[in-house]
């Protein structure tokens, strides 16, 4: 069993990239390629955060921001560490991180996914949309989710 201790939450790096690429070819039908990855980690308007238990990568929460909104691009846990902590902790950092520099965060989550809809409900996230056939592999609707960042 994991231990919070064990778990750490830092900035994507040169030496995670592979890592975040492979959890999300784990857990994506349609992953990003390392490739896409890697241009994150020189992206001005993007962050990426590794959940590592003690050295070893388990999930990441990749994000955009553009102006005061910030928009949650993946957030991924390797199936062995769900149900943890580790997105919470990962949400939690993104919140801290951003906090005075973006008002607002958006989201789509596939219909679907309960436990990832009700993570999110759990940080305040509301359904303000839906987008039929948002999805490939399999195709399916988004739930589309709006929370505020502001105090």
């Amino acid at each position: 069993m994991m231990q919070k201790a064990d778990l750490h939450i830092e900035l994507m790096t040169e030496h995670t990239v592979s890592a975040v690429a492979a959890i999300a070819a784990a857990c994506f039908s349609t992953p990003w390629s390392e490739g896409a990855y890697q241009r994150e980690l020189t992206n001005p308007q993007a962050i990426t955060f590794v959940a590592l238990q003690k050295d070893t990568p388990v999930g990441f929460l990749n994000c955009g921001f553009l102006l005061d909104e910030l928009t949650i691009n993946a957030l991924a846990v390797l199936p062995d560490y769900r149900r943890l902590g580790v997105a919470s902790a990962l949400l939690q950092a993104l919140f801290e991180w951003m906090q005075g520099i973006c008002s607002v965060c958006y989201l789509e989550v596939r219909e679907s996914n309960l436990p990832a809809r009700t993570l999110y409900e759990s940080f305040g996230f509301q359904q303000n949309g839906y987008r039929a056939r948002y999805y490939e592999d399999p195709p399916e609707p988004a739930i589309l989710m709006i929370r505020s960042l502001e105090p």
